[in-house]
């Protein structure tokens, strides 16, 4: 890196960059609506089938069911976009109540039924097809809800989730309901509030006869599901080294954050005490305290760079808290809700001064594609209130001893809040399964739920593998026992902690409030993969999210070759951002076209509602960044027109179809093999997008269209909304919006063009406001 320090920049879009949604589509039926005797079909199957639920909402009142009737109404594969679901849900609507209450599956919507009158109102609106044509092209089949069960006579203990009727008042006298049959059946019970709207049940010492029982009583009606409750164990393999490690000591007024480790203690060893930031948080005995797990991630986090001769992260010392969340598992079993419980009262009871946790914990459960994990929801809502960043570990997966695929993510990596961390070989030994810079045979892969890009980043955590007796071995990373000592072992548990003290030193170094999403961003967009990489492209995100981050200082500062600015915007419903006068810098046109490298990262936090399945993200943020001929003055007093300003000849270059692909094949440049990615995003609701292009690798036709001398650029970013969440803000009167992170780095290959000077100079000129970042005055870089 080059010797001069220039620190990446927050900019803002001036007022003339924030426009207005304008209105759009046409009149005629989309060519998807059934017409004719298909419509008049489609009906008649559908009265059919909603037929046979009209008895079970007559006995249903005749019992006097305080429970709202919920059935799933079956839509067709095609029909879960949101133009399409709107219409769906309007045909269930009944004046101002939300009928559609959630997702059983992708392309399954829970409906409650009140009473007789609605059920008949959905009736008629069957018989009237061709006025409600768009809602029944959509439309498959109907059934009663079941609650979803997986029992086992082996297990004691079970957890049970309540239906969620998006209705204060009827979810709380259900509850009420639910637990005044417990009390009288005399069975045991735990409430706990995984986050406000998703309250879980657990109950003890069950048998097959009672859950039998409470399948035949009319408490059932307001089940969701009834599973076992997940246990969680951890186990720590370990070998003492013979080596000396000089402890560190913190120097006086300087400033550390401090970094809260979610595990099972950390032991008062020599090199860790002096880091310790106060007492340890604990609601367990000494006696049932384990230490070796939180002591080995803690040593990684402290000492990770000093342990291993490198400078993987250089956050020059951060403060440690002892957060002690689960007991010797050997001594003591562990039961979901009791982790969630003990993870959500150590980060209120420390959250004002520890902003950063570590947790390399998992429920060992892979996540599926269409639901995300109760742990998941969990961990999401404790991050939005208390405004911390978790860094969760992926989890460990052992299907490579038996030469097996590896397994999916672990329940809880399907956070969306989280940062998730996979894990990379650092090094190799003659039975190891990976090379150097390759993914670890042990560290699960995604994608989360719903294809969302889950690990985001990854770190060095080991290698593994089996030898000619077929026996497991590994080569571990260093860290330190509970007695001092030195110790090696494997895990995702152990690449963790080096991207939690990568975020505390971020957060350290820097002169700005606690930004999570800020910190991400900064983490995900520094990220890349190395060139000794083996694996192809298209598995890169689901092995290692983007990558491998820089370290600290490398994340904040520019060379003279390249700038790197920061959006940090909240975009209202109606509104997105067009910047159609993006500083591009024009030192990087050569022979009359543009060039450069460029790389965009977009961070955002969706809005969430767990009754929701796989769409639990309810907001999603597109962004565009590209080229265009010329601007155009657009009239106002025109209809449907509200933007005085328009662009003309608009390309977004950040779609992948635009480039060379014999080009890229043969690229063997280091942007090739390390940043170069392309990912077709679409529509999806990924809290976490990147985009890194070359403008050398556009075909030659894109060139002369699209990137020559005399091209304008702009920059834009809109918010879009699932159908349900607009409902709701509709009927509960709330704007939305959407807190947004971008950040964009231009960059010469050639490393001649004097690109940061020139961007901040046409920043000033074109009147955006920006700022270099804020450090402290005490960080240093090395060369």
């Amino acid at each position: 890196m080059n010797n001069e320090l220039l620190p990446i920049k927050f900019f803002a879009p001036r007022v003339i960059d924030e426009q207005r949604v304008e209105p759009g589509g046409n009149s005629e039926d989309p060519g998807w609506v059934l017409k004719g005797e298909k419509l008049q079909t489609r009906a008649e199957e559908l009265r059919n089938s909603f037929k046979e639920l009209d008895n079970i909402i007559i006995k249903r009142q005749e019992s006097k069911s305080i429970a709202p009737f919920v059935f799933v109404a079956k839509v067709c594969t095609d029909a879960t976009a949101k133009s399409r679901r709107k219409e769906i849900i309007s045909f269930f609507q009944s004046s101002e109540k939300r009928n559609v209450i959630g997702l059983s599956d992708s392309d399954e919507l829970l409906v409650k039924i009140d009473s007789v009158e609605e059920m008949r109102n959905i009736y008629s609106k069957l018989e009237n097809f061709q006025k409600n044509n768009y809602a029944i092209s959509c439309l498959e089949d109907f059934w009663e809800f079941k609650p979803m069960l997986k029992t086992n006579e082996d297990i004691k203990t079970y957890k049970i989730k309540l239906i969620n009727y998006q209705d204060y008042e009827t979810d709380i006298a259900m509850q009420r309901v639910f637990e005044r049959e417990l009390f009288s059946k005399k069975i045991n019970y735990k409430k706990t509030l995984y986050a406000d709207t998703l309250p879980i049940y657990k109950i003890d010492n069950v048998s097959q006869t009672t859950l039998d029982d409470l399948k035949n009583s009319q408490i059932y009606e307001i089940l969701f599901s009834i599973e076992p409750m997940p246990k969680y164990q951890v186990n720590l393999d370990s070998l003492v080294e013979n080596e000396h490690i000089n402890v560190t000591m913190p120097i006086e007024g300087k400033r550390y954050e401090t970094l809260g480790v979610l595990d099972n203690g950390i032991a008062q060893i020599p090199h860790l005490e002096p880091w310790m930031a106060r007492k340890r948080w604990s609601v367990y005995p000494e006696e049932l305290i384990k230490q070796d797990h939180g002591t080995f991630v803690a040593g990684v986090a402290l000492y990770g760079d000093i342990l291993e001769g490198e400078k993987w992260i250089e956050h020059k010392g951060i403060k440690l808290l002892d957060a002690v969340i689960f007991p010797d598992t050997e001594k003591e079993g562990l039961d979901e809700d009791e982790l969630i419980a003990n993870i959500k009262e150590a980060i209120i009871a420390n959250h004002e001064k520890v902003k950063i946790w570590n947790l390399s914990v998992s429920i060992t459960r892979s996540v599926t594609d269409t639901k995300f994990s109760d742990l998941a929801i969990a961990l999401d809502d404790i991050q939005d209130k208390y405004n911390v960043l978790i860094c969760k570990s992926v989890g460990n997966c052992s299907n490579f001893v038996d030469g097996l695929t590896k397994g999916r993510i672990h329940e809880g990596a399907d956070s969306v809040r989280s940062l998730v961390v996979g894990s990379i070989a650092h090094s190799k030994g003659i039975f190891d399964l990976s090379e150097i810079d390759n993914p670890s045979p042990f560290s699960r892969i995604g994608p989360g739920p719903e294809f969302i890009i889950k690990p985001e980043v990854s770190h060095y955590g080991g290698n593994a593998g089996i030898d000619n007796a077929g026996k497991l071995v590994t080569t571990g990373v260093k860290s330190f026992t509970v007695n001092g000592g030195l110790a090696k072992c494997v895990g995702t548990s152990y690449s963790t902690p080096r991207i939690a003290a990568l975020a505390t030193g971020l957060y350290q170094e820097l002169e700005e409030d606690f930004d999570p999403l800020l910190l991400k961003g900064l983490i995900v967009h520094s990220a890349s993969y190395s060139d000794k990489l083996k694996i192809p492209q298209t598995e890169r995100t689901k092995q290692l999210g983007f990558g491998m981050p820089k370290s600290v200082p490398n994340i904040i500062y520019n060379a003279p070759y390249e700038t790197t600015l920061i959006l940090r915007e909240t975009i209202e419903k109606g509104q997105y951002i067009d910047i159609m006068d993006f500083p591009m810098p024009k030192s990087l046109i050569k022979n009359g076209f543009y060039t450069g490298q460029i790389i965009v990262t977009l961070v955002y936090d969706p809005i969430l509602d767990a009754s929701q399945g796989g769409e639990y993200c309810q907001s999603n943020v597109d962004v565009k960044f590209g080229s265009y001929d010329e601007k155009e003055e657009r009239d106002v007093s025109k209809r449907n027109i509200l933007n005085p300003v328009g662009r003309i000849g608009a390309m977004n270059l950040l779609k992948d179809g635009l480039y060379s692909k014999k080009i890229m094949r043969d690229a063997q440049n280091d942007f090739a093999l390390r940043e170069r990615l392309l990912i077709q995003y679409a529509d999806k609701y990924y809290p976490v997008k990147k985009y890194a292009v070359d403008l050398a690798e556009l075909t030659e036709s894109n060139k002369r269209n699209h990137a020559t001398e005399n091209k304008k650029w702009y920059l834009y970013l809109r918010g879009l909304y699932r159908e349900h969440v607009e409902q709701k803000a509709l009927l509960e009167q709330f704007t939305l919006s959407q807190d947004v992170c971008l950040i964009i780095t231009i960059r010469d290959p050639q490393k001649q063009a004097n690109v940061y000077d020139e961007v901040s100079q046409q920043l000033e000129a074109l009147h955006f406001w920006n700022s270099n970042i804020k450090i402290s005055n005490d960080i240093s870089i090395s060369v």
